[in-house]
C-alpha cells in the first residue's frame, strides 16, 4: 500500500504536530501541583506511623500483632495464579510484573487478616512490615527506588527467608498500597522500567529532561508517567506489540515512518508505565490505539490488561486502563485465511482461555474470536514470516484502513 492510498484517521491531518503540556503550567497550579504531592505524601507518612503504632501496642499488650486490609476479591482466582506460573515458565515472552492477569474489571471486596501468630502468615507480616518501613524511609527522603533493589536488598542471611523471589515483593507492595489505601506507586518502590516507546514522540518531564523516541531501538519509558509535563508527536495512531523481539523487527521496517505511528511494547504483560502511557497518548492526544498479540490466550490476555485493567490494580484502573484500545491482530479467525500452521492448544491453555471466557467484559465478538481459537494458537512471528516487510507493508495498513479490529 502506498502513502496516497493510506488513510489517517479522521480528524487527523497528516504531518501536523499535536502538542500539550499536562498540565498549563503557571505559578498558581505548579504551587497547587506542589502542595498536593506534599500533602499525599504526609499523609501516608502519618499513615505507616500509625499502623505501626497499633502493632507496637499490641506486642506491649502481650498479643502477638495483626493487620488487617480490603482488597479486590475476584471470581477468577485460578486466572491469576495460572497466569503466574506462565510467567515462570516463559520469562522472556510473558516477562513478569506486579500485573499479571486481568480479572474482573469491578471486583468486590474482600477482608484479609495477616497475623504474625499464624506460621502460613509469618513471614507475609515481616515483608509487609520491611515494605512499609522502606517506603517511610523513602517518603521522608523523598527519593524512589526500584521493586528490583528492595529484591536484593533482602537477599541477606537475615531476610532471605522473607523473599523467596522477585514475585513476593511485588505482592507485598500491592499489599501494603491495600493496607494504607493508597496506589502502589505512591510508595515510591517503583517497579524496573521495562516498556519501549518508538517514533516522533517527545515526553517532557518534570525536571526539563526530554525523552526523544525517535532514537534507534526506541526509548525507556519513564518511571513515573504522571511526571510528564509536555508530549510532541507527528504521529497519528499508537501501535501497541506484544514482544520485544517482533516491536524491534517493526523498528528494523521503518513501521514508525510508513504507519507513522508510535510504536510501545510492554515486553510481555505491561507495566504500570506503559499503561498510563498509552492511556496518555490516547486521551490526552486523542491518537487511536491498536495493539497486536501473539493468537493464544496469553497474548489476548495482554490485550485484556491495556483494555480492561487487572485485579491486582483494580483500585488504579481509573489511571491505568485505556477503554479505547483496538485488538488488532493477530486474530484466531484470520489465521486460516492467511495460511498460518497453527499449534494446539496446551492444557494450560484451556484453562486459561476457559477462564478468560467468563469473565463479565466478553463481547460476542471476543467469545467467537476465543471459541476459533480452540483449534489451534499461533504467534505474531507466523504472520510476519510471509515475506520481508509483510506486516509493516501489508496486514496492518490493510486492516487499519479496513477497520478490521474488535
Amino acid at each position: 500500500m502506498n502513502e496516497e492510498e493510506y488513510r489517517f484517521p479522521e480528524g487527523i491531518s497528516k504531518n501536523k504536530e499535536i502538542k500539550i503540556d499536562i498540565p498549563v503550567v503557571d505559578n498558581t497550579e505548579s504551587s497547587e501541583a506542589e502542595s498536593f504531592v506534599i500533602v499525599l505524601r504526609a499523609r501516608l507518612i502519618s499513615r505507616i506511623e500509625s499502623v505501626t503504632s497499633t502493632i507496637i501496642q499490641q506486642i506491649c499488650s502481650g498479643q502477638l500483632p495483626k493487620i488487617s486490609y480490603s482488597e479486590p476479591q475476584n471470581f477468577a482466582r485460578m486466572d491469576t495464579q495460572t497466569s503466574s506460573q506462565n510467567e515462570s515458565s516463559n520469562a522472556e515472552l510473558r516477562s513478569s510484573s506486579e500485573e499479571q492477569s486481568d480479572e474482573e474489571t469491578e471486583p468486590t471486596e474482600k477482608k484479609v487478616v495477616t497475623n504474625f501468630a499464624a506460621s502460613r502468615s509469618k513471614e507475609k507480616f515481616a515483608l509487609m512490615m520491611t515494605v512499609m518501613a522502606t517506603a517511610h524511609r523513602l517518603l521522608i527522603t523523598k527519593t524512589t527506588a526500584t521493586r528490583r533493589s528492595l529484591y536484593y536488598d533482602l537477599k541477606t542471611e537475615k531476610t532471605s527467608s522473607l523473599s523467596l523471589g522477585q514475585g513476593h515483593v511485588d505482592r507485598a507492595v500491592n499489599h501494603v498500597a491495600n493496607l494504607l489505601n493508597c496506589a502502589p506507586w505512591e510508595l515510591n518502590i517503583l517497579p524496573t522500567s521495562k516498556g519501549l516507546a518508538a517514533g516522533e514522540l517527545t515526553l517532557t518531564l518534570i525536571d526539563n529532561r526530554s525523552i526523544d523516541c525517535s532514537v534507534p531501538g526506541g526509548a525507556l519509558i519513564p518511571q513515573i508517567v504522571s511526571n510528564v509535563t509536555s508530549v510532541r508527536t507527528t504521529a497519528k495512531m499508537v501501535l501497541v506489540v506484544e514482544k520485544d523481539a517482533v516491536f524491534q523487527k517493526l523498528l528494523e521496517d521503518d513501521c514508525t515512518g510508513s504507519l507513522n505511528c508510535i510504536l510501545l511494547t510492554g515486553k510481555g504483560y505491561p507495566d504500570v508505565a506503559t499503561r498510563m502511557l498509552v492511556k496518555l497518548l490516547a486521551e490526552k492526544l486523542g491518537l487511536p490505539v491498536y495493539v497486536v498479540v501473539d493468537a493464544d490466550p496469553f497474548g489476548v490476555d495482554i490485550m485484556c490488561v491495556y483494555r480492561f485493567g487487572s485485579a491486582t490494580l483494580s483500585k488504579e484502573n481509573e489511571s491505568l486502563v485505556c477503554s479505547s484500545v483496538r485488538w488488532l491482530g493477530i486474530l484466531p479467525s484470520e489465521l486460516h485465511c492467511l495460511g498460518v500452521n497453527t499449534l494446539p492448544l496446551t492444557e494450560f491453555d484451556r484453562s486459561k482461555l476457559a477462564a478468560i471466557e467468563t469473565r463479565p467484559y466478553m463481547t460476542d465478538s471476543f467469545l467467537k474470536e476465543l471459541e476459533i481459537m480452540r483449534k489451534g494458537k499461533a504467534e505474531i512471528e507466523s504472520v510476519s514470516s510471509f515475506s520481508r516487510k509483510f506486516l509493516t507493508s501489508t496486514y496492518l495498513p490493510c486492516k487499519i484502513k479496513g477497520h478490521d479490529y474488535i
